[in-house]
């Protein structure tokens, strides 16, 4: 023992004469700094102490200071080596709290003129450039200096001394939260890689943010003898936010470096940030394949720094020069020992070894380092002391013969560079003159220390950061606990009844239960110090997990609602069903996110505002169906769900315990705010009354008057149950009038409901009042006024009609489905439809009055926007309309002349009458009035630039606007830049600027929760994702453009997000992850006879072939149980063997799944409470009578279902195969499977009496393969038999071309795509794209096949793409040259300008020439489109070859049906080309740049059929010898490859 405690102490002692010489030699005496380096070079001068450096040298220091510290040491080293890192440590605080102005200023505005600065002198600490002379903002610097305080501060080291030094450390905290959305120069101190003063988003600085945030959280900075004013607090969101953009972004480093081999320090030591072992594992990977070197690593690709070939005299690059650095990067020595570290760390010795032996080579040796030599120190340091007569000798501080050093970085000398990229890695590279690099002598050192067995891993990560990648909570089951507060005791009681146990504030006592701005407002106190003129935490919203814990104050409980519940000035919270899929979203945030010790506690109030009504009110009887949502009521779904919650304890897969709050109290997670009261000015600060949001609720009293004057009166009636009305919405643009309108191309219809009132300016809405809009006089200008009739039985080209629908769209068997199908006007049943579909008041049109001569009597009064001619008018009518619509478009008018501060006449101030107006329509939930008023007020969400946030910090930049207006978003903005943005680029549409706020909104919900869902998503062109709604409303409504977009103002914001989720998720028809379901039956299923994978495409008669990316089987599992046998419904279901989850909410009465007997997808969840309501009855009865034959059904009773069960509910049942369930009685368990019309022997189903307990689980598996089999066998080949008229022509029945419409408009790419449009870039002079054209110099020479700003310039050419589906094609005939490339090497691109729409266009020509031949009219094929020769079919079947099917070929169809076909498809679309759509929502995307056709053409040319020949070949499936890659293979062969033809 002794000898080796001999042994031990020898090795140390020559690490301690190591660091003495090379590191604590260079240690400032006052200041404790060190500088990077004592050399001056043409790269600069490097004796500075820059405060990564200074942290990273003095780890060294610190390793060696608790080696000593374990070997027990008496000589003092350990004490001795502990205070040189303490002096280093405080030198580096002393230096940045001079700079504390600074901080306070950045921690708002993320300023680079207000970043820290990065490097100071080292012999007084103060700064050195002037901050524009330095990349100063560099995040991991300061983050790096707080996560080693934290690790030393665990360590015993007692670093910090006052609270103002704890004030401090806690404003850098604040000031590198944000690390996720601030841009930075990062840790090369460059910012972009050429180096021209740009910063970047940095994963590098994230990741060591992440560290940093998560190391510090809770660390007392005073030790063990602290007290609760020097803890460091940190808001867990914060942590997340940096935690999910770091996990999101990797490996890539930023914008401008696809990789860096810095991100080693935030996959291993010092970070280790990424708790996910997977990427942890590809971003080493990556550094290694393509950084790696025989010398170290680069730092990126593409690096000039220090080699031979850069220009010293500056410190930028230009563009075109980055390409002569590739493959001569200068090679880091550096990252070896982060490598070694690394294995250490995971016990990986083989990688220790690895990298020891590569390094040791390339190690320099003492000796030949003239300062380091024992011979300098002899000659230089023993000196002669004439005062004292005697010889001062240093030979007790000479320096170890032969230290091992480590070089900054090998370099290539310039007379090997061109032997170097011609064989990369066999020329011999020299070192710098900086030997050593400090900060990879100290990591060097320390891994020595650590595989010397003198130090553990555990020495110096107190922390046990290194147990982060393998410490995933993700496989562990966190439990939320659930708070239900009632707002009333009046509602607590009628909760009460419908069976939901709530608590109201008074019985949670002595718990406070406050807002969440309460919560704030406290933390505004942390870290303030008056001293330093430091503010405390900036007032920025409090996030989820900071809600969800209970906080302690001077043994005081408070908890906090959460903030996604709290009022807002926006619309979205006004929507229960957006709240209830908030409420999900939220819960499965807190599940995924919890690192907190404890449970997650929220704690919900639900407001008269949510539930009330709900008594008096029951469902209406025949709602119509609604998008992606079942019909029961909005405020029933929200109780439901809390029923659910309660009952079941699960929502989607997240495991919820409700109860009372003091039940909780002992397993939640409790944090202390006692430094409120200890804070400087607690003397007069009332901390209880902020704590308990006293200064909130005052603000916020006027605000409630008002909501409960709104809310109080009873809830209006369905429009179902009650007359509603249309009102036809007419205006017209003045030029010179900076407000917008809606386009004048549309027409909607919207539905008044009626809201009585005392309190409000306007009068109460009327049902039966018609508008009187319609007798006044018409516009002064015949050109600007919009047709004048109303809507017809028949639709015009210059009257469109929208369906008639209440907050969602019509089913396709309402009378407007009918009317828009072409009924003729004058037939009863159209006059009777058109009647009911106007919704006229009793009296005003009878059974023999058209609606022509209804508008002939009434004559429009057309309103100019910007036009002062009508104002007196307008204010007339305005005093006495009352109705909802005309009000609003009043109103949008004097808004328009006289702006938002003008006073009507007899009323108030504009404003305020929109502001009455908005309230009105949220709660009559008349949403595109709600986003009509929101558009004039310029209301703005609340959350938007988190949601911003979200998605810019995954590298998706953001756009908004259409055209010439639209405008690029990559970095964060505050709330008001960003609204000015919005509502200054988006015009056409008064309505415009709130819905993008919408969908942003969604689109950042999306992103958190299913990242995987943006897959090949490059850019996030929200107009582009409204334009993809547009269409999916179109395709399932059958309506045109126009229509589609009143019906998409109309949906509800749950409803939007909805349809926006179904949008993303469109290739995969149902989305397990974001829990939307597909189509509704009278959608989706009446629109097809076979519903078929969109990765197939096309029917086909092959059984394989048909079963390709679809289910073979689904089984279903259902159980029931009755209110005393468990109250709870469960139904499951497994696709081939996995698991799939359903969507929907579980509640009282019946639960029903419907389920495509072709796809096994779940076309709709539903829920009825046949317990209360006979009319919820009638409506299962009517969705079951509306089912398609063969639906496959499964049912799950709950509580009671039969006390409201009606006679035909029962024979809806017997319809889908029950045989038992008129047994059923009161509180039984009931469940079914089975299928629409099938014979009831097949069906399953279980009934127990109530007092027996649940129902056994039921069981059966359905083939869906033979189904699908048995469909094509029945359709015989008849295209009528499976396919909607409109969609028989086309040879996929439009799957395809829906596909490419959606993935174009939402601009997504496979896999590996940027890279390949890089190679095809390299070999050739440019892209072209119709006028566009991308050159080949200097984007290859700039940018690298993966780095994020080359996707971008692609994007950018793409964008003159104008049809979404023409876009996917070019992406295919991108993806179709690089197979041809790499399965034929022997072919070469040409090298010339490729021309890409040509070659799109020249395919379909050939397509259109061989389509027409199959057709029987071989005589109209042009010769020169005819097939391949031999040796170019052989390349072209390379190409296709690989899918393993035959394809299949266009049905025969009649050509006169395909003439009729182009002709009504020219008619649709218009004969101009490039006409300027009025509106952005209603732009037409197709690009119909087509030459014209010639006079002597015969019927069926190309020429005068492209519009149709493109149609078709965009419904082509891609692969196959009819695919698009087959025509398009063919025509790339023939332009731009070189092939010698035989003769």
């Amino acid at each position: 023992m002794a000898a080796r405690m001999r042994d031990a102490l020898a090795r140390l002692e020559r690490y301690h004469a190591e660091v003495a010489t090379l590191i604590l030699a260079r240690q400032n005496p006052a200041t404790g700094l060190i500088p990077a380096s004592v050399a001056i070079t043409a790269h600069g001068d490097y004796r500075d102490a820059w405060v990564r450096d200074n942290v990273y040298s003095i780890l060294a220091v610190w390793g060696l200071a608790l080696a000593y510290r374990r070997l027990d040491d008496d000589q003092g080293r350990a004490y001795e080596l502990e205070h040189a890192t303490i002096k280093c440590m405080r030198g580096l605080l002393a230096s940045m709290i001079r700079q504390a102005n600074k901080v306070e200023l950045f921690k708002n505005t993320q300023e680079l003129d207000h970043s820290l600065h990065a490097k100071y002198n080292t012999a007084t600490g103060a700064t050195v450039v002037g901050d524009r002379e330095w990349g100063h903002l560099q995040i991991d610097a300061t983050s790096i200096f707080l996560l080693m305080l934290a690790q030393m501060t665990a360590s015993g080291l007692h670093i910090i001394y006052t609270l103002d030094e704890v004030h401090f450390v806690q404003n850098l905290v604040f000031y590198i939260e944000r690390a996720y959305r601030t841009p930075d120069y990062g840790i090369w101190e460059r910012g972009n890689k050429i180096n021209h003063g740009q910063p970047e988003l940095n994963c590098s600085s994230i990741g060591i943010a992440v560290a940093a945030l998560q190391a510090i959280n809770g660390i007392n900075l005073f030790g063990s003898r602290g007290g609760p004013l020097s803890v460091i607090h940190v808001l867990p969101d914060e942590i997340t936010r940096n935690y999910t953009t770091l996990h999101s972004a990797l490996p890539r480093e930023s914008a401008s470096k696809e990789i860096d081999a810095a991100l080693l320090a935030v996959i291993s030591f010092p970070a280790f940030a990424v708790s996910d072992p997977a990427l942890v594992e590809r971003t080493r990977t990556e550094i290694i394949k393509k950084l790696g070197g025989k010398y170290g690593c680069k730092r990126f690709l593409r690096d000039g720094h220090q080699t031979v070939l850069e220009d010293s005299s500056r410190l930028h690059y230009e563009p075109h020069e980055l390409k002569i650095f590739e493959g001569v990067e200068s090679e880091w020595p550096l990252f070896f020992t982060y490598l070694i570290l690394e294995g250490l760390f995971r016990g990986d010795m083989a990688q220790v070894e690895h990298y020891r032996d590569m390094l040791d080579p390339i190690l320099v040796d003492s000796n030949k380092i003239p300062q380091y030599s024992r011979e300098y120190h002899f000659e230089h340091q023993n000196a002669f002391d004439e005062s004292r007569n005697r010889t001062i000798s240093f030979s007790k501080t000479l320096p170890p013969d032969s230290m091992r050093l480590v070089p900054e970085l090998y370099i290539v000398p310039f007379e090997l560079i061109d032997a170097e990229r011609a064989r990369p890695g066999s020329q011999e590279r020299v070192p710098n003159q900086n030997v050593p690099l400090v900060w990879a002598q100290s990591l060097y050192i320390l891994g020595n220390l650590i595989y010397d067995g003198l130090l553990s891993v555990a020495d110096i990560d107190p922390l046990n950061r290194r147990l982060m990648p393998y410490a995933q909570r993700n496989h562990l089951d966190t439990v939320v606990q659930l708070v239900i507060l009632a707002e009333t005791d009046e509602l607590q009681s009628k909760l009460r009844m419908y069976g939901l146990e709530t608590q109201t504030i008074a019985n949670c006592e002595p718990i406070t239960i406050s807002p969440p701005s309460a919560l704030r407002d406290a933390f505004q106190v942390l870290g303030e110090n008056q001293k330093l003129k430091l503010s405390g935490r900036p007032k920025r919203p409090m996030g989820t997990l900071s809600t969800c814990k209970i906080y302690r104050c001077q043994g005081q409980l408070y908890a906090f609602l959460p903030h996604f519940m709290d009022r807002e000035e926006f619309y979205l919270v006004s929507d229960n069903d957006y709240l209830v899929s908030l409420f999900e979203q939220e819960l499965a945030f807190v599940k995924n996110h919890w690192f907190s010790n404890g449970r997650p506690t929220m704690v919900v109030l639900l407001t008269n505002q949510m539930l009330g009504g709900l008594a008096d009110h029951p469902i209406a009887s025949s709602s119509p169906q609604r998008l992606r949502l079942n019909v029961s009521n909005s405020k029933r779904n929200l109780l439901n769900f809390m029923m659910s919650l309660s009952s079941s304890g699960i929502c989607n897969g997240v495991r919820v315990r409700v109860g009372r709050l003091s039940e909780m109290i002992n397993t939640a997670c409790i944090e202390s705010l006692d430094f409120l009261v200890s804070s400087e000015n607690a003397e007069y600060e009332d901390w209880e009354g902020v704590l308990r949001g006293r200064e909130q609720a005052q603000v916020n009293r006027a605000a409630s008057q008002l909501a409960r004057s709104v809310f109080s009166t009873p809830e209006p009636l369905d429009s179902d149950s009650t007359p509603s009305r249309c009102t036809l919405r007419k205006f017209s643009v003045a030029p010179e009038s900076p407000v917008p309108s809606k386009s004048p191309l549309t027409k909607p219809f919207f539905f008044d409901e009626a809201d009585e009132r005392e309190e409000f300016r306007l009068r109460d809405h009327r049902e039966d009042e018609p508008s009187k809009l319609l007798d006044l006089a018409v516009s002064p200008d015949p050109k600007k006024a919009r047709s004048v009739s109303p809507v017809r039985g028949s639709r015009t080209a210059r009257v469109p009609m929208a369906p008639s629908v209440d907050r969602g769209l019509a089913p396709s068997g309402s009378a407007a489905s009918l009317t828009a199908a072409g009924q003729e006007s004058g037939t009863p049943a159209a006059d009777a439809v058109a009647a009911q579909d106007s919704n006229v008041p009793s009296g005003a049109a009878t059974a023999g009055q058209s609606l022509d001569n209804l508008s002939d009597s009434r004559p429009l009064l057309a309103l100019t926007l910007g036009e002062p001619g009508q104002i007196e008018a307008a204010e007339s009518l305005l005093r006495t309309s009352a109705n909802l619509y005309d009000q609003v478009d009043l109103l949008h008018y004097l808004y328009s002349c006289r702006g938002l501060d003008y006073i009507v006449p007899g009323l108030c101030k504009l404003s305020i009458l929109l502001e009455e107006v908005y309230v009105k329509a949220m709660h009559n939930k008349q949403w595109s009035v709600v986003r009509q008023t929101a558009g004039l007020l310029r209301k703005s969400v609340n959350s938007l630039t988190s949601n911003l946030s979200d998605l810019l910090v995954r590298q998706k930049p953001v756009t908004v606007g259409f055209g010439p207006q639209e405008f690029f978003i990559d970095s964060p903005k505050n709330p008001k830049a960003l609204s000015d943005i919005i509502y200054s680029h988006c015009v056409s549409d008064v309505r415009e600027a709130p819905l993008i706020q919408e969908v942003i909104t969604y689109l950042g919900s999306f992103i958190r929760g299913s990242p995987q869902t943006f897959e090949g998503i490059m850019r996030i062109r929200t107009h582009f994702f409204v334009i993809a709604m547009r269409e999916e409303i179109s395709r399932l409504q059958g309506c045109d453009e126009e229509e589609a977009v009143e019906l998409l103002m109309k949906l509800s914001p749950f409803e939007m997000k909805s349809l926006l989720g179904q949008v993303l998720t469109a290739r995969d028809q149902v989305s397990p992850s974001t829990g939307l379901s597909a189509a509704p039956l009278s959608a989706s299923m009446r629109s097809r006879r076979v519903h078929l994978d969109e990765e197939q495409g096309a029917l086909k008669d092959d059984r394989a072939v048909m079963s390709a990316n679809l289910p073979n089987f689904i089984q279903l599992r259902v159980q029931s149980g009755g209110f005393q046998a468990g109250n709870f419904a469960k139904i499951e279901m497994r696709r081939d063997g996995h698991d799939h989850l359903i969507p929907g909410i579980f509640g009282r009465g019946l639960n029903l799944i419907f389920v495509d007997p072709i796809d096994g997808s779940v076309i709709e969840s539903a829920h009825f409470d046949t317990c209360s309501s006979t009319a919820e009855s009638e409506e299962f009865a009517r969705r079951i009578e509306r089912l398609e034959t063969g639906v496959i059904v499964a049912v799950a009773a709950m509580d009671d279902f039969v006390s409201s069960l009606t006679e035909s509910a029962k024979a809806a049942c017997e319809a889908i195969g029950s045989t038992k369930i008129r047994q059923a009685l009161y509180r039984d368990s009931w469940c079914l499977i089975g299928e629409k019309g099938a014979d009831r022997k097949t069906s399953v189903e279980f009934h127990r009496p109530a007092h027996l307990g649940p129902t056994e689980i039921i069981e059966r598996t359905f083939d869906l393969l033979s189904h699908r089999t048995l469909l094509l066998s029945k359709a015989g080949g008849d295209a009528g038999a499976v396919a909607t008229p409109s969609s028989s022509i086309m040879p996929s029945n439009g799957r395809w071309l829906r596909r490419r419409k959606n993935d174009g408009a939402l601009n997504r790419v496979p896999k590996d795509f940027y890279p390949k449009v890089w190679k095809l870039l390299s070999k050739t002079q440019g892209i072209g794209v119709g006028k566009a054209f991308l050159p080949r110099d200097p984007i290859i020479s700039e940018m690298t096949p993966e780095e994020f700003n080359f996707a971008l310039r692609i994007e950018t050419l793409f964008d003159n793409i104008r049809d979404p589906a023409e876009r996917q094609v070019v992406v295919e005939c991108v993806v179709v040259i690089s197979r041809i490339e790499e399965r034929n090497p022997e072919i070469q691109l040409n090298g010339g300008r490729i021309e890409i729409l040509n070659i799109v266009r020249s395919a379909v020509n050939r397509f259109w020439n061989r389509w027409i031949s199959d057709q029987g009219h071989e005589s109209l094929v042009t010769p020169a489109a005819g097939g391949p020769p031999g040796p170019e079919s052989l390349i072209v079947r390379s190409v296709v070859e690989p899918v393993g099917d035959k394809g299949h070929r266009a049905k025969p169809i009649d050509i006169d049906s395909i003439q009729e076909h182009g002709r009504r498809l020219t008619a649709s679309t218009g004969s101009g080309a490039g006409a300027v759509p009025p509106s952005a929502l209603h732009a037409n995307l197709e690009n119909l740049d087509t030459a014209p056709a010639a006079a002597s053409a015969p019927g069926l040319s190309f020429e005068k059929n492209e519009r149709l020949a493109r149609r078709l070949f965009f419904d082509l499936p891609q692969d196959g010898p009819d695919g698009t890659m087959f025509y398009l293979a063919t025509a790339c062969v023939r332009s731009i490859f070189d092939v010698h033809w035989s003769a």
